[in-house]
C-alpha cells in the first residue's frame, strides 16, 4: 500500500512540474500584466497634487485631467479571445457618467516575441455598461459585429521594462478615418501598467499636424489602485 501511495504522489508531483514548465516566459508575462491591470483605480492623487510626470512641461491648472474612477475587469468573451479586459471610466465618482468604455484584448505574438493588445469601441455602449458586475456572463454573447475595430497597425506591443509593462502604438502607423466625423487622422497611444498603477495617454493628429483630440489635455492619466 505504501508503495502505491508513493507512486501516486510521484505521478502527481511530475504532473505538477510538467504543468508549471508548460508556461512559457511570454505566457507568464501576459498573466502578470493581466493581474496588474485588473481592478478599481482612480487618479485623485494626480488631480489633488497636480502630478503629471509624462507632461512635456510644468502642468497647467487650466488643462488639469478629469477626476476618473476607472474599472478594468477580466471578462469572458469567447469571440474575442481568452484574455479580454472590459473597461469603463466614470467621471467625478464611481457612479458618474462614463468618459470612456472600451474592450482590450491581449494575446501572445510568438513571431514578435511580445504581448499584443487590440482595442475596440463598442457600437452600443449602453448595452454593455457595468459588465464588470457579471464578468463571466455579461459579455459572453458579444461578437465582433458589436465592436468598432481598429486596423492591425494600431495594435499595441507590450514589453516589460523592470517593474512596468509599456505598450505603445508605433508612431505614425495607426491611420484611421473617424466613423463619426469622417476625419482622417493618426492615432497615438501609450499605456504603462505597473503593479498598482496604470498610466494612459492618447491623441489623434491630422496629416498637417493639427490635433484632433488629446486625452488627457497634457501628459497622461495616472491611475492608482484604490485602497492602496
Amino acid at each position: 500500500m505504501d508503495r502505491v501511495i508513493k507512486t501516486v504522489i510521484s505521478l502527481l508531483v511530475i504532473s505538477l512540474v510538467q504543468s508549471a514548465s508548460a508556461t512559457t516566459p511570454l505566457e507568464a508575462e501576459l498573466n502578470t500584466l493581466i493581474r496588474w491591470v485588473v481592478g478599481d483605480f482612480d487618479n485623485q492623487q494626480q488631480v489633488v497634487h497636480g502630478e503629471n510626470f509624462l507632461a512635456e512641461s510644468t502642468p497647467d491648472p487650466s488643462r488639469a485631467p478629469d477626476r476618473l474612477f476607472p474599472v478594468f475587469a477580466l471578462v469572458e468573451a469567447p469571440a474575442l479571445g481568452r484574455h479580454v479586459i472590459y473597461l469603463q471610466w466614470p467621471i467625478g465618482s464611481p457612479e458618474g457618467r462614463l468618459q470612456r468604455q472600451r474592450i482590450w484584448a491581449f494575446e501572445i505574438d510568438e513571431s514578435r516575441n511580445t504581448v499584443m493588445m487590440d482595442f475596440f469601441t463598442l457600437r452600443d455602449p449602453d448595452r454593455w455598461r457595468d459588465a464588470q458586475l457579471d464578468p463571466k456572463a455579461a459579455l459572453r454573447s458579444i461578437t465582433r459585429d458589436d465592436l468598432i475595430p481598429y486596423p492591425p497597425a494600431c495594435r499595441l506591443p507590450f514589453r516589460r521594462h523592470a517593474d512596468v509593462f509599456i505598450g505603445e502604438i508605433p508612431r505614425g502607423e495607426c491611420r484611421i478615418i473617424s466613423q463619426q466625423t469622417r476625419t482622417d487622422m493618426t492615432i497615438n497611444a501609450k499605456i504603462v501598467i505597473g503593479r498598482d498603477q496604470v498610466w494612459y495617454e492618447e491623441s489623434g493628429v491630422r496629416q498637417d499636424g493639427s490635433v484632433v483630440f488629446k486625452v488627457p489635455a497634457s501628459g497622461s492619466y495616472q491611475f492608482r489602485r484604490r485602497g492602496r
